[in-house]
């Protein structure tokens, strides 16, 4: 485990000095035996990873493998961090350190700069061309995120990403010709997306990703469902939104200052009797004030007060006439309901 790397010298032994040395023999055997007894001292040693045991009771997350260096097995390892891990895969290098006799591991070594895995086998024990990286891990095309100056990141191995990132706003100048100040502007993006395409590196879309959340403390670079987003705001974004509760709560959390929730189908079937009655009542009119027009047109000369009503009577038959379609299509399609947002 830790260890001590010399230089390879050997202390002089066949150097003679006789008793009249001058400074610079002296000088020059001091400086030999002192380059030849130092070493580098190593409290961590790198281990190739050939066994993952998952899911003991007492083991979980932990390793088995061979220290890369005295090529030794030191048994079974376990995360050094309880509460953070990054499980290694069969073939990955992780660092090791011992605390009152057990071996721990802190990190998996980024040999290949890929999120997805970083597998070099044979490097401690013999190669094998057919090794597997577990029972179940496949090696996958994960491009990593575009990163900008000050970003904090997590990555999984498949596209998962929480990411502290920020941007620039400017702010334009109340002087004229004075050049606008900026501030930084804090956003937390969480996203999942599967992208095999040619490139180095996956640049973050709310609207082209598979899943996101946002969290913004006063907007965003770039725009939402096309349109810019300033202020406090949290943008989820995904082909299906489930959110399930027993107590669900928009636009306020005091139960004072909301409202219930209209059950659509339930309404429907309420309001489907009301229209069933309507419509015939709405044709009933039509057809009495389609007879009045009948009557009110065969009075010669046509006074001004006869053609106000006949035109009243019309508009109303119009009316009544786009209603009935209404509610026939609301009866036979539920055109008044959504069909994105639903509710239990």
């Amino acid at each position: 485990m830790a260890f001590k790397e010399t230089s390879g010298l050997e202390v002089p032994t066949d150097m003679k000095l006789s008793r009249l040395s001058t400074p610079s023999q002296i000088s020059s055997y001091i400086k030999k035996l002192i380059k030849a007894t130092q070493y580098e001292y190593h409290e961590s040693e790198a281990l190739e990873v050939s066994e993952v045991l998952l899911n003991n009771p007492e083991d979980r997350d932990s390793i088995r493998g061979t220290f890369i260096i005295s090529g030794e097995d030191p048994g079974i390892i376990k995360s050094l961090t309880p509460h953070i891990t990054a499980v290694p895969v069969i073939g990955e290098h992780v660092v090791c350190v011992e605390y009152n006799g057990q071996h721990y591991y802190t990190s998996i070594i980024n040999r290949k700069s890929s999120i997805n895995e970083n597998a070099i086998s044979g490097v401690a024990t013999n190669f094998q061309d057919d090794i597997k990286f577990g029972k179940k891990f496949k090696r996958k095309k994960t491009k990593p995120i575009q990163i900008e100056e000050g970003s904090i990141i997590f990555e999984g191995r498949f596209g998962q990403a929480i990411h502290f990132d920020n941007y620039v706003r400017e702010i334009p100048s109340a002087q004229l010709f004075k050049p606008p100040k900026t501030e930084v502007e804090p956003v937390i993006k969480i996203s999942t997306h599967v992208d095999e395409s040619n490139g180095a590196f996956r640049q973050e879309k709310i609207d082209n990703d598979d899943s996101s959340i946002y969290l913004l403390s006063n907007g965003m670079s770039g725009l939402f469902d096309t349109q810019r987003v300033e202020g406090k705001k949290v943008l989820i974004k995904s082909n299906g939104i489930f959110i399930s509760g027993d107590d669900v709560r928009l636009g306020s959390s005091v139960e004072t200052k909301i409202e219930s929730v209209v059950k659509g189908d339930s309404l429907k079937e309420l309001l489907d009797d009301i229209f069933k009655l309507e419509i015939p009542k709405n044709n009933a009119t039509v057809v009495k004030n389609t007879a009045s027009i009948a009557s009110l047109a065969t009075i010669q000369p046509a006074t001004p007060q006869t053609v106000d009503e006949i035109k009243a009577l019309t508009e109303e038959n119009n009316r009544l006439i786009e209603l009935n379609l209404k509610l026939e299509a609301g009866i036979r399609f539920g055109t008044y309901l959504s069909k994105t947002v639903k509710t239990a």
